[in-house]
C-alpha cells in the first residue's frame, strides 16, 4: 500500500519535475532551484508560483527570502507589504543570516521614505535589524552604514527644529521662540496674522536630541568606513551631517581618501566640492567640481551645466523658450556668466562656481529618485539655486495630522516648505497647509519680478576695502588709443628704520571689456612691495603707500574691473562699474581726467606712480586731503591751436564749490595756487591767467593752498580757453579738504 502511494505522488508530480525528484525535500529544494533559474531569466511570474510551492513544501528561508525579493520589484505599497512578511518568515527560519536581516532593514528604510504616514515605525524596525546583525557580527560594515543612515535620517529632520505642542504645556517658554523667530519674517504678515501664529505655534528646541543623533551617526559612519573602505554611501552621509552640522572641513578628509580609492566617482568629486566651497576654499571646490562633471556622462553633464540655469535665465526671457535652439542658447549662457564674474584675477568665475555649488548643494539634498526628480527642480532646490543655501533654518516638525514644515531665513526674505503627504516631498508652503504663516508660493512668485536672483561673492579670503580712483589720458604715442591707469592706497604700519619698501604681496589687474563683457584690454602684475617713496597719510584713515596699474584700449562704452589678491591671506579687492572711456583722437580742445596728487617729481622715475613723460605723479586716491598734507593737481590739454609764431596761447580758470550735508553745491570760491607748472616750466602766481606754450599737448601741475577753507567736500573744476580759436572746455573731480 505505500509503495502505492509513493507511485501515485510520483505520477502526479512527474507533470512538472523530473522523475529524479525522490522525497518531500527534493521537492521544495527542487522547486527552488527552478524558481532560482527563473528568476535568472526574468520570468517574475513564473519564479514567484515556483517559490510559492517550494514553501508549501516545506518552510524554505530561501525561498522565502526570493518571494522578498520579487513582490519588492512591484514597486506598489501593497506589494512592499506582502515582501515585508516575506523576509520576516525568512528571518523566523534562519536567525542568523546576516543578508535577510540586511534586506529587511533596506526595505524597511524604503516604505518609510514611500509612505510615512502609515509607515512610522519602520525606521525603528529598521534599525533593530541592522543592531541584531552587529550582534552576529560586530565589524559589519553595512549594518553600520546603515544605522548611520538612520540616524542621520532623524538628524536632518530634527536638526535646528521646533516641535509642536498640541497642548498648552511648555507654551510660555515655548512662545519666547516663536517671537524670536517671527522677528526675521519678511513675507509682509498682517499684525492679526502674526498674532495667529505666535498663538497657534507653541514650540521648543530639538537641538539636544538632534545632537545625540549626529554622535551616533557620526560614529557608526567612521566605523562602516573604516570596515569597508570603498564603500561610497557612508562617506557621502557623514559629508552631509558634517555640512548641516556646520562643520564641513570635518568631512573633508574622508573624501579625499575616497577620490583616491575611487577617483572615477562623480558624486565623491560632488561632494568634496561641496564641503571645500562650504569650508571657505572655492580654489579646491573648482578643481573639484571641474573633475566631477568631466566625469559625469553627457545627459548628466548636460542638465547640471545648461538645464539647471533655465532656473536663473527663465525669468529673464519670461519663462519662454521657443525659438531659441540650443547653440543660440548656450550663447545666452556664456554671456549670462561672464556679465556676473566678480573677480577676472582668478582662473574661474566665481559666481559660476557658486551656481554649482547650489545645484549640488541642491542634488545631493533633495533629489526623489522614486520620482525621478533631480534636487534643482524641487521648489527648494529652485530656491537654493535662486537665492542661495539658506542662512538659517527652522524645521517645525508636528504629529501625524500635520505636515511638516521647513521655514528658510535669508537677510531680507523668507521661506516655508511643507511635506502635505508625508512622503518626503517639500513643495512651497500654501497658507491653509502649514504650520508656518503666509503662502511662499505666491510669494515666491511675486518676488521674481524685483529679485530673479540674489549672490554674495564668496573668496578665497576676506573681502577688504581700500582708496582707489581711475583716471583716462590720452596716449601720446597713438592717437587712437586711450591710456588708463588705477592709482590705489594700500595701508600700511610701522615700517622699519632704514628700510625703503613696504613688503607684501600683490597680484593686481586692470580690465577693460564691451558691452557684452568680451574682454578688450587687461594688465595684471604681480607686487612683492611698494616703494616708501610712495607713502602718503590720509587724515583720519592713517598711512598708506601708494601704487598704481595702466592699461590701452581703444576708446568705447563698456565694463571697467580693478582687482587686487592679496597673497598673505588671499584677501579681495574687488570693484566693478560701468565705464566709458574717452575718445581723445579728435582734433576738439580737450582736458584729460584731474589726478589729486600728494607729491608730484621730474625728472625722476619712481616705481609704482603714474608715469606721464617725465613726470612721476603720486596720486592721492581717497581724493582727502588736509593742511598737513600738500594738495596737487595734475592735467593733460591736448589740441592747443598755434599762432604764427609757433606758439599755443590759453586761459584757465581754477573754480571750487562747496557742497552741503544735501549734496546741494554752494557758492564759488576762486583757489590759492601757491605755483604752476607747465611742461617743463614753473611759476608762482597767485591767479590764473593766460599762458603761452611751445606744445599743442601741455601737461599742468599745481599745488593748492586751502588751508584758509571750512573743513567739507568740494567740487574743483578746470574751465579752459584756447585764445586762438575760441574753443572751451572744461573738466571736474571731487576732494574732501579735513
Amino acid at each position: 500500500m505505500r509503495t502505492f502511494i509513493l507511485m501515485l505522488i510520483l505520477f502526479q508530480a512527474s507533470f512538472i519535475l523530473p522523475v529524479s525528484a525522490q522525497t518531500k525535500d527534493t521537492l521544495s529544494t527542487y522547486y527552488y532551484r527552478l524558481g532560482i533559474a527563473a528568476f535568472s531569466n526574468d520570468n517574475l511570474e513564473e519564479a514567484k508560483e515556483l517559490f510559492k510551492q517550494s514553501v508549501n513544501e516545506e518552510d524554505n528561508a530561501p525561498a522565502e527570502y526570493e518571494l522578498a525579493k520579487i513582490y519588492k520589484a512591484d514597486t506598489s505599497h501593497a506589494m512592499w507589504n506582502i515582501s515585508r512578511e516575506h523576509i520576516k518568515n525568512a528571518i523566523k527560519l534562519d536567525p542568523a543570516n546576516v543578508s535577510y536581516r540586511l534586506y529587511y532593514a533596506s526595505l524597511a528604510l524604503e516604505l518609510s521614505k514611500m509612505h510615512r504616514a502609515t509607515e512610522l515605525k519602520s525606521e525603528d524596525d529598521a534599525l533593530e535589524q541592522y543592531k541584531k546583525v552587529l550582534d552576529l557580527d560586530s565589524t559589519n560594515s553595512s549594518a553600520l552604514a546603515g544605522i548611520g543612515r538612520v540616524k542621520a535620517n532623524e538628524f536632518l529632520e530634527f536638526n535646528h527644529s521646533q516641535e509642536k505642542f498640541p497642548d498648552p504645556v511648555g507654551f510660555h517658554d515655548a512662545i519666547k521662540n516663536v517671537q524670536r523667530i517671527l522677528r526675521y519674517q519678511n513675507l509682509g504678515e498682517t499684525k492679526a496674522g502674526q498674532e495667529y501664529e505666535l498663538q497657534n505655534i507653541a514650540s521648543a528646541k530639538l537641538d539636544n536630541y538632534a545632537l545625540d543623533d549626529f554622535k551616533s551617526a557620526e560614529n557608526a559612519l567612521l566605523k562602516s568606513i573604516r570596515y569597508d573602505s570603498l564603500n561610497p554611501k557612508p562617506y557621502f552621509t557623514l559629508a552631509e551631517i558634517y555640512e548641516d552640522h556646520e562643520q564641513s572641513e570635518k568631512g573633508i578628509e574622508p573624501l579625499v581618501r575616497l577620490t583616491r580609492l575611487l577617483p572615477d566617482n562623480k558624486d565623491a568629486h560632488l561632494q568634496l566640492g561641496l564641503l571645500y566651497y562650504r569650508s571657505g576654499d572655492p580654489d579646491m571646490a573648482y578643481k573639484e567640481f571641474s573633475k566631477a562633471i568631466m566625469l559625469m556622462n553627457n545627459s548628466d553633464r548636460k542638465d547640471f551645466t545648461i538645464n539647471s540655469t533655465k532656473v536663473l535665465i527663465g525669468p529673464f526671457l519670461k519663462n519662454d523658450f521657443s525659438g531659441i535652439d540650443e547653440s543660440y542658447y548656450y550663447q545666452i549662457i556664456q554671456d549670462f556668466w561672464k556679465a556676473r564674474d566678480p573677480l577676472y584675477l582668478t582662473k574661474y568665475n566665481e559666481r559660476l562656481l557658486e551656481h554649482y555649488c547650489r545645484v549640488a548643494y541642491a542634488n545631493l539634498r533633495f533629489s526623489l529618485p522614486g520620482y525621478n526628480i533631480a534636487g534643482w527642480k524641487t521648489d527648494r532646490g529652485i530656491t537654493v539655486i535662486r537665492y542661495g543655501i539658506p542662512p538659517a533654518r527652522i524645521r517645525i516638525r508636528p504629529d501625524i495630522h500635520k505636515p511638516k514644515t521647513d521655514v528658510w531665513i535669508y537677510k531680507d526674505k523668507t521661506f516655508s516648505f511643507t511635506d502635505s503627504f508625508m512622503n518626503g516631498v517639500f513643495n512651497y508652503a500654501k497658507a491653509a497647509n502649514t504650520q508656518y504663516f503666509g503662502d511662499s508660493q505666491d510669494y515666491a512668485s511675486d518676488l521674481l519680478a524685483d529679485q530673479k536672483e540674489s549672490y554674495d561673492p564668496v573668496f578665497n579670503g576676506p573681502r577688504f576695502y581700500l582708496p582707489y580712483k581711475s583716471l583716462q589720458f590720452k596716449d601720446l604715442k597713438r592717437n587712437n588709443l586711450t591710456d588708463i591707469y588705477a592709482g590705489y592706497a594700500m595701508p600700511v604700519g610701522k615700517e622699519k628704520p632704514g628700510v625703503d619698501n613696504f613688503n607684501l604681496s600683490l597680484k593686481v589687474g586692470i580690465y577693460f571689456l564691451d558691452k557684452d563683457f568680451n574682454l578688450l584690454s587687461d594688465n595684471e602684475k604681480i607686487l612683492d612691495s611698494l616703494p616708501l617713496q610712495n607713502k602718503i597719510e590720509i587724515p583720519d584713515s592713517g598711512k598708506f603707500v601708494v601704487g598704481s596699474i595702466e592699461m590701452k584700449s581703444p576708446p568705447d562704452s563698456g565694463n571697467f574691473s580693478f582687482e587686487i589678491i592679496r597673497n598673505r591671506d588671499k584677501g579681495v579687492a574687488t570693484y566693478h562699474k560701468s565705464y566709458k572711456l574717452r575718445n581723445f583722437n579728435t582734433d576738439s580742445l580737450q582736458l584729460s581726467d584731474i589726478v589729486l596728487a600728494s607729491k608730484i617729481d621730474r625728472g625722476l622715475e619712481i616705481p609704482e606712480r603714474i608715469k606721464r613723460r617725465d613726470y612721476s605723479i603720486l596720486p592721492n586716491p581717497s581724493g582727502i586731503f588736509s593742511a598737513k598734507q600738500n594738495l596737487y593737481i595734475y592735467y593733460e590739454i591736448y589740441n592747443l591751436e598755434k599762432n604764427a609764431a609757433g606758439l599755443t596761447d590759453f586761459s584757465q580758470d581754477l573754480i571750487l564749490q562747496k557742497r552741503d550735508e544735501n549734496g546741494t553745491i554752494n557758492k564759488i570760491f576762486s583757489p590759492i595756487l601757491k605755483f604752476v607748472g607747465i611742461n617743463n616750466e614753473e611759476k608762482k602766481t597767485e591767479l590764473s591767467s593766460n599762458f603761452q606754450t611751445r606744445e599743442n599737448n601741455s601737461q599742468i601741475d599745481l599745488q593748492l593752498d586751502m588751508t584758509g577753507y571750512e573743513p567739507g567736500d568740494y567740487v574743483l573744476t578746470i574751465k579752459l580757453k584756447d585764445n586762438i580759436t575760441g574753443k572751451e572746455t572744461e573738466q571736474s573731480t571731487e576732494l574732501t579738504w579735513k
